[in-house]
């Protein structure tokens, strides 16, 4: 599943709690559920997916359909 994608699906079901979304994103990411296709700056799960979740904030994608 695309990153986006499923940060979004986390965002519609738990809603604004960056800890959850946070949280279960870097378990998905472990699980093989999504991946990165590169870890060019060595972030952890968490890392990675607190990164993401501002992004899509900033960006305004998290909360698109």
């Amino acid at each position: 599943m695309r990153q986006r994608e499923y940060m979004r699906r986390l965002y519609a079901r738990f809603g604004d709690e960056p800890d959850i979304l946070i949280r279960r994103y870097a378990d998905a990411e472990r699980k093989g559920i999504v991946c990165r296709a590169k870890n060019t700056f060595d972030l952890t799960a968490e890392q990675y997916a607190a990164a993401l979740y501002r992004d899509g904030k900033r960006k305004g994608w998290i909360t698109q359909s």
